[in-house]
């Protein structure tokens, strides 16, 4: 039996890590392997996933799609053929595109022939925010082109006005696959997943990326600090960045926090990871780095580590 590949793209913050979880659930009475790759080296995402138990490899510090991962992606896919599992669904990360993914299974066809199917690509696209982000992040064009479905969420948070212009552009740019509007990633109807389709495009030729450019990471260190305050301190700079993630320990509590723009969200978690960080995604300007430092100590007078 062949090994059914399912690729998750979508740009930051739009919904990939909880589309994943959902699609467990699709393929809930199957074995399932998950392969999560986060551009920064601290793997957040991969984290949340670990801690349900569904992570085979994380891949870190880098697009699978780029010649600096896309070994090291071959490679841990052939290592599924040892798992006997029949689902393989795999998160890139929100710079990625989909395209390099025929280069990809060319390579594996001609190194384990008649061991993989690729099913296509699922493209999460934020609903609120996409048209803020859609003229300076190329990646998130490329992401709906290649898409095989379409997945528009946070429809509950965006005006029936805002999503009805997104649901145009995305049907300018691929007018082949089918669009579901949703909310937290849901996917009413199983079936659309187990019929999915790879539509590879005529236009467009398989490749493997050389960098990804436009974009710079950092981390922010910081001590223990109540969420309210932290959340408040967010939504001051974060519309500013492209988007922000990362774990707090407070009054014993562990939380995990994302920001996207203007839009916070804090959830609870259990034994992840017990220390304060956040990742940065957004231009590569130093302004950004000295206006959330003075920001910093202004709402808290104490200095936050910036690497």
């Amino acid at each position: 039996m062949l090994i059914d590949i399912y690729l998750v793209t979508g740009f930051l913050g739009a919904g990939k890590t909880t589309l994943m979880k959902n699609l467990v659930k699709v393929f809930d009475n199957n074995k399932i392997g998950i392969i999560v790759n986060d551009f920064g080296q601290e793997g957040v995402d991969g984290s949340i996933l670990e801690k349900e138990g569904m992570v085979i490899e994380e891949i870190v510090d880098g697009s699978i799609f780029c010649v600096c991962r896309s070994d090291r992606f071959i490679e841990v896919i052939l290592k599924t053929r040892e798992l006997g599992i029949n689902y393989l669904i795999v998160e890139s990360s929100g710079l990625a595109t989909p395209f390099g993914m025929h280069e990809v299974m060319s390579i594996l066809q001609k190194l384990s022939p008649d061991t993989f199917h690729y099913s296509g690509s699922i493209c999460v696209v934020d609903a609120k925010n996409f048209h803020k982000l859609y003229e300076v992040a190329p990646a998130l064009k490329e992401q709906v082109q290649g898409a095989d479905l379409l997945l528009l969420n946070k429809t509950d948070i965006s005006t029936p006005d805002e999503a009805r212009k997104v649901e145009r552009t995305l049907r300018e740019l691929n007018d082949d696959v089918s669009i579901i509007k949703t909310s937290f990633a849901r996917i009413p109807d199983d079936e659309q997943i187990h019929a999915l389709q790879w539509h590879r495009k005529a236009n467009t030729q398989g490749f493997i990326i050389m960098k990804t450019i436009g974009f710079h990471k950092f981390v922010l260190k910081f001590d223990s600090t109540p969420i309210d305050r932290l959340v408040n301190w967010l939504k001051g700079w974060a519309e500013n960045v492209y988007r922000v993630k990362g774990f707090c320990l407070y009054n014993n509590k562990q939380y995990y926090l994302q920001a996207v723009h203007e839009d916070v969200t804090v959830s609870e978690i259990h034994d992840v990871r017990k220390e304060n960080f956040l990742v940065v995604l957004g231009p590569a300007r130093d302004q950004i780095k000295e206006d959330i430092q003075s920001s910093w100590f202004e709402h808290f007078k104490t200095n936050i580590s910036i690497c």
